[in-house]
Parts: structure tokens; C-alpha cells; sequence
């Protein structure tokens, strides 16, 4: 228990060595109260260890008592509440600024003002009470705490020895104060969910509401003063747990001083040891804070019977809510259109949708396994989530038209062939490759389309030069490695006409590299001026 302001003035006039001024002003104290001491001491022969044997209220109550006095109606009496909200506000305004103004109130109102010392103890008095907590009945099973570590742990590379942080999660039960801890190599949004996941699954139930601190994994702070918004993704999450959210307010730690005293324990006995350690993978630190989690649960409470386990078996596990039949899974949104294939484009992977939405916008939800196409609401297409090879296309059968390769159809294979023949034979052989080049003709439309479209952005004749080029190489023709291959004769086309030479000996031999000629100055032969 912290020592009262009355005691400390009795120990330190019995032990002597200080004057009543000194006292009053290393306590922060009136010397009438360090006065009032000095009377008890000698009036009752009050010894250091006789004082420091007492109890705190003991000490108030026999030698300070509080006199019960009526207010003298001849003061005006300040309203002190008020005076204590403006401080908390500005914490720069001086206690003087509020006298001042209350004296030139009280001579307005042709009543006597308090001298400026007892003001400062009414004010005194008056913060004191308005800042008194209380201790929070916590419901057994009704709320959890979450918040990330101040300190954090590190892991050690192997080849390099340099270190990476470890960022350690805590989630409290309230009632029972059991808490679970576990370190990510980040704090994002999916380290900060699977983390409750993993707290959920060792408690075998989930609280009705969450208490997060404010961190951007679970609020979205805005610039509006007293207000919090939980994070979207974060409330699906909750949603899916049948929770609600009630972010912790801001710069209150006394609303969540369980979760404080739990992030204090996780910080002095797992993160403060483990900087004493060294582990090379994430599982490793992992499994040693699970050792000491499960340690600390266990010990026995220092100030009252049980465990933390003993009483969250006891009388907490059976007011928790039960798990979700299925582990939440974390979504990314995109939107996209529907490409003449009929496919859609995500993380460079091709997903199908009905043909009639060819054209239209359409949302797309991501989970790590799963992709679910949405036009108006309503899921229009479901995939497998395709993995590795850049490019895949998923296809449902049920999507394709009746009849692919219609040639009135201004997406058919005949439209690109006609327009590769009007280019130039080697264009022509180029797209005939790209069309063979897929299962079904469909998916190598957009393909086609890009590769043609550079006779529009270059010229056609260099793209028929590209695409002998690429038809020499045994290459199948894509859009970059024409591009780059146009970029790369036409910078040959321009060196060669700065070096006096025929622009078509640039054009013979195998593909011309960019790079000879990037970075290169030219001489100053380049530079003269004609008869010079």
C-alpha cells in the first residue's frame, strides 16, 4: 500500500536532521500539517520505529483528524471541479491563474477570498479526490484484454548473427487474470488475429468482448477528436467469433490495468530472460514463451489463494463462449474486369466468370485458399486460390460460350489472324504460335490483342521486325519480349544512323541488345555541324 503524506511527515520528524520548512517542501505539504506532527510527536513520544509500525490510516486518524467545519459564509467558497478539468486539459496553467481570477470573482461578490496557500490545498484536496480509483468487478468469462508488448525479443541469424525483433502478443482474461503470450516476427493485421486465434484455442472459448489497446491492427484512427472506429477487417473477425469490440480509451491505462500487469509479467519473466538466450527460428522463441506462459498460469497468486488456472477452471472456462466451428479466415478485396477470355486477373492468376459479364466491374475476395468473384452482390464464381507459375488459368466449363470461335464474334481467332496477315508474314506466324500456344484459344486473346496493339504504339513494320526476330529464335512471342526487342532495334536504328550506316545492317543478325548502347556517349563526330 502506498504510505500516506501524514506518516511520511511523522517518520521524518522522528528521524530527525531536517527543519519543518525542508519537510514541507520535500513532501509538497503545508507546514501547518508538518507543525501538527511535531505536536503529536512530542505529545505522545512517538519513535521512528514506532511510526513506521503503524498503519497509514491508523496514522491519520489519531493524530491528524479531519475537522468537520461549516464554510465561513463571509469567503466566497470556490468551485474547485471545474478548476481541476481546465488543469487536466492545459497542464501549463498555473494554479495562481485560478486564484487570481477566484479573488477578483470574491471582490466582485464583495466577499473575502482564501489566502493563496489555503486555495492550493482546497485544490489540492479536490484533485486528490477526483483522481481516486476504484477497483473493476470483473465478470468471470465476459471480457479479454489484447494488446502488443512494449519491449520485444530477438532472433539471431545463424550466418550473419544480426538480430530481428520479435513482437509479443498478450491476451488476459480479467476475472482469472490468465493470460496467453505469443511472439510474431511483425505486428499485421494476420499476426495480430492469428495470435487471438491461438489464445481462443487455449482458453477452449472466447469472451464476449474484446478490450484492444488502440493499435492500427485493431482501429482506424481518425482526426476526429474522441472518436474510435474498429478496423473493418478486425470487426468481420469479431463478427465471426460472435464478440463485440470495445477499444481500451486513449491514454487511460487504468481502464485495462490487468492487461498491463500482464504485459508487465510477460516482459520481466519470458521477453527480459529471453534477450539472455538466443534462438535462430520464430517456433523456437515460441515454444519457450509457451513453457514460461504455462509456468506463470500455474504459480501460485502471491496475495491470494488459487492460481490462475485454478481459478479459471474453476470459475471461469464455463462462461466463455464456445469456439466457431470453423477457424476465421483472413480475406484481401480487389476489384477487377472481365476480360474478353471471360476471366478475371489477380496476382497475375486467371479466374473464370459466366461469359455474360465480359465488360463488367466485379469484386474479388482473397482467402489463402480460395478466390470468390461478386458482381452485385451476389457470389458469381468460386476457385481453388491457384499458387506458384505466374500466368494459370482456373477455368469452369459451365462458363464458356456455346460456340468459342465464332467468326462474327469481334474476340475470335480469325479477327487476330486477319489482323497479323494485314502486318506481315512473321506477325502473322507469330500470333498462329500464340494462339496453339494455350488448351483453350480463349485464354491467348488478351495475349494476341497486346502483342498487335504494338503496331498502334510503335509502327508495324517494327513489330514485323520484332516478331522475325523472336520467330528466329524458336521464342514463343509475348508482349514484353516484343516490346523490349522493338526498343531495342530502334536504339540500334538511332546509333547507326548517328555512325553514317545503312539503318538496315542494324536490322541483320539476332536480336540487338539495349544495353550496348545504354549509358554510351557519342564523339563529337556526332556533334559537327555540316561543312565544319
Amino acid at each position: 500500500m502506498p504510505m500516506s503524506k501524514n506518516k511520511k511527515i511523522l517518520m521524518m520528524l522522528a528521524k530527525g536532521g531536517a527543519s519543518q520548512s525542508d519537510i514541507a517542501a520535500a513532501l509538497h505539504v503545508s507546514k501547518r500539517d508538518v507543525s501538527a506532527g511535531a505536536k503529536a510527536i512530542r505529545e505522545y513520544g512517538l519513535t521512528f520505529d514506532a511510526v513506521s509500525s503503524m498503519d497509514a490510516d491508523v496514522v491519520d486518524d489519531l493524530f491528524f483528524p479531519k475537522e468537520e467545519r461549516e464554510p465561513n459564509e463571509a469567503y466566497l467558497q470556490p468551485d474547485m471541479e471545474p478548476l481541476v478539468e481546465r488543469k487536466k486539459k492545459n497542464r501549463k496553467l498555473p494554479v495562481k491563474l485560478f486564484w487570481i481570477e477566484y479573488c477578483e470573482r470574491a471582490a466582485a461578490e464583495e466577499k473575502l477570498a482564501y489566502a493563496y496557500q489555503t486555495f492550493c490545498e482546497m485544490f489540492a484536496d479536490a484533485a486528490d479526490k477526483m483522481d481516486a480509483t476504484r477497483h473493476f468487478a470483473h465478470e468471470p468469462g465476459a471480457k479479454c484484454y489484447i494488446d502488443w508488448a512494449g519491449d520485444v525479443a530477438h532472433l539471431t541469424d545463424k550466418l550473419l548473427g544480426t538480430k530481428t525483433k520479435v513482437f509479443v502478443l498478450v491476451v488476459t482474461l480479467p476475472f482469472s487474470d490468465k493470460f496467453w503470450a505469443e511472439g510474431f516476427c511483425d505486428m499485421k493485421q494476420k499476426s495480430w488475429q492469428e495470435g487471438q486465434v491461438h489464445a481462443f484455442e487455449e482458453f477452449g472459448g472466447v469472451p464476449r468482448m474484446w478490450v484492444p489497446d488502440n493499435a492500427a491492427t485493431a482501429t482506424d484512427r481518425t482526426n476526429v477528436p474522441r472518436v474510435t472506429l474498429v478496423n473493418k477487417e478486425y470487426e468481420r473477425f469479431a463478427e465471426h467469433h460472435g464478440a463485440a469490440i470495445v477499444p481500451a480509451r486513449i491514454r487511460k491505462p487504468r481502464d485495462k490495468s490487468v492487461a498491463e500487469s500482464a504485459v508487465d509479467l510477460v516482459e520481466q519473466w519470458i521477453i527480459g530472460p529471453a534477450d539472455e538466450m538466443t534462438f535462430y527460428t520464430i517456433e523456437e522463441f515460441n515454444e519457450f514463451c509457451a513453457e514460461r506462459t504455462a509456468w506463470l498460469n500455474a504459480r501460485d497468486f502471491s496475495a491470494k489463494d488459487g492460481s490462475r488456472d485454478s481459478v479459471f477452471e474453476e470459475e471461469e472456462r464455463m462462461h466463455l463462449m464456445p469456439l466457431p466451428a470453423e477457424r476465421y479466415e483472413m480475406c484481401e478485396w480487389r476489384s477487377a474486369k472481365v476480360a474478353p477470355d471471360y476471366h478475371v486477373t489477380v496476382d497475375y492468376m486467371h479466374y473464370s466468370v459466366d461469359h455474360s459479364l465480359i465488360g463488367e466491374q466485379v469484386d474479388v475476395k482473397l482467402t489463402s485458399s480460395s478466390v470468390a468473384v461478386m458482381h452485385g452482390g451476389a457470389v458469381v464464381a468460386e476457385h481453388p486460390r491457384l499458387r506458384g507459375r505466374k500466368g494459370q488459368y482456373s477455368t469452369i466449363v459451365e462458363h464458356m460460350p456455346e460456340n468459342h470461335a465464332a467468326l462474327d464474334d469481334p474476340w475470335s481467332p480469325g479477327r487476330f489472324t486477319s489482323w497479323a496477315r494485314r502486318i506481315g508474314p512473321e506477325t502473322a506466324a507469330a500470333i498462329d504460335r500464340v494462339l496453339a500456344s494455350r488448351s483453350i484459344v480463349e485464354q491467348s486473346f488478351v495475349s494476341c490483342r497486346n502483342i498487335l496493339g504494338l503496331s498502334k504504339t510503335y509502327t508495324p513494320a517494327l513489330l514485323e521486325r520484332a516478331c522475325a526476330k523472336m520467330n528466329a529464335a524458336s521464342a514463343l512471342p509475348s508482349y514484353t519480349g516484343l516490346k523490349n526487342a522493338i526498343l531495342a532495334m530502334k536504339a540500334a536504328d538511332a546509333e547507326a544512323r548517328a555512325n553514317g550506316k545503312p539503318v538496315s545492317q542494324a536490322a541483320q543478325g539476332g536480336l540487338v541488345d539495349r544495353a550496348k548502347s545504354a549509358g554510351r556517349l557519342r564523339g563529337a563526330d556526332a556533334y559537327k555541324r555540316g561543312g565544319e
